[in-house]
């Protein structure tokens, strides 16, 4: 394997690779210290802490005068590229992540607000896709360059496991905003001609609401995800441990079948049952019967469903009765 020879110095000289993080870190503060840019990061503050875009006059600009997010991004490109020419072996200073066809630059994130580019490569035919994805997110978008075809799709409340879809096919183009309700509007790529460069600001609530995914074809809902990042954290660690066998972690698991979200309590449940039959057996009695509890029904229906397939666990029931 061939490797670079300034690749290679910096296993005994460092210095090199802190200098170019510092030239390009320098470069990211002058342009974020300007007056103009300065007047919009404060704007997204303010929005980031609940303020509507149209109190945030600078930063509301950007969203609905394309030419104007065009000019900010053109002059973060002068700022950063030639430092980059100069420093090849420094890295990005922001947050970024490529995933596929889509790579995204975070460019500012205040409280529930982010800012960031976003960048849909060319896709070699129309997007075949089945289910689309609403999430608790207001967004909004500046076409920088390129074209696409897409389309909005929004939907209603019809019920708990299903909703009626429309849709709407739209061309974009340089110059074009779009407005986002991401609990009833979201935007499907639909062909990607060249490139398509695009501005973006979001923002969640404090406590989202879950994520929904439907089938296009008859609005059912496939898929519910938590929209708050520590339930998802939290089920993260339950199937951790789970995998892990870690029998320790089972009373714990039972305490997480008490308060919070219910899909969360339903996980720790499934998660202790499998690591540790009475302490999982208890808390799914103390679930099923508590009539107060959300989670009540689908915690008798498994109960008896468990007792039906394994009757040694109704000597578990016995032992855990008062009487």
């Amino acid at each position: 394997m061939r490797i670079d020879p300034e690749l290679y110095a910096l296993r005994s000289n460092s210095a090199p690779q802190r200098k170019a993080q510092q030239m390009l870190e320098g470069a990211k503060d002058d342009w974020r210290s300007t007056p103009q840019n300065r007047a919009i990061f404060d704007d997204l503050a303010r929005f980031g802490a609940g303020a509507a875009l149209h109190e945030c006059d600078r930063l509301e600009r950007l969203f609905t005068q394309a030419k104007t997010a065009r000019v900010f991004t053109e002059k973060l490109i002068a700022a950063l590229l030639p430092e980059m020419a100069s420093h090849p072996l420094g890295q990005i200073p922001f947050r970024h992540q490529n995933s596929g066809a889509v790579s995204v630059l975070q460019i500012a994130a205040s409280g529930q607000a982010t800012m960031s580019l976003v960048m849909y490569e060319r896709t070699g035919g129309s997007c075949d896709q089945q289910t689309v994805c609403f999430t608790d997110c207001q967004r909004h978008e500046a076409v920088l360059a390129g074209h696409a075809a897409i389309e909005i799709v929004r939907r209603d409340n019809s019920g708990e496991n299903t909703a009626n879809l429309h849709q709407e096919s739209l061309a974009l183009a340089q110059g074009d905003t779009l407005a986002l309700s991401g609990r009833t509007e979201t935007k499907i790529i639909k062909q990607v001609a060249d490139r398509l460069l695009v501005l973006r600001l979001s923002r969640s609530p404090v406590s989202p609401m879950a994520s929904l995914e439907f089938r296009l074809s008859d609005g059912v809902l496939v898929h519910r995800a938590s929209g708050e990042r520590r339930d998802s954290r939290h089920e993260l660690m339950l199937a951790l441990l789970g995998r892990m066998g870690r029998i320790d972690a089972a009373p714990i698991m039972a305490e997480m079948t008490q308060t919070g979200a219910d899909h969360l309590r339903w996980e720790a449940l499934r998660e202790c049952l499998a690591l540790d039959t009475v302490e999982g057996f208890s808390a799914l009695n103390a679930m099923a019967k508590d009539q107060g509890d959300t989670l009540c029904v689908h915690a008798q229906t498994l109960r008896a469903q468990l007792i039906e397939t394994h009757p040694e666990l109704a000597a578990i029931e016995s032992m855990l009765c008062p009487a």
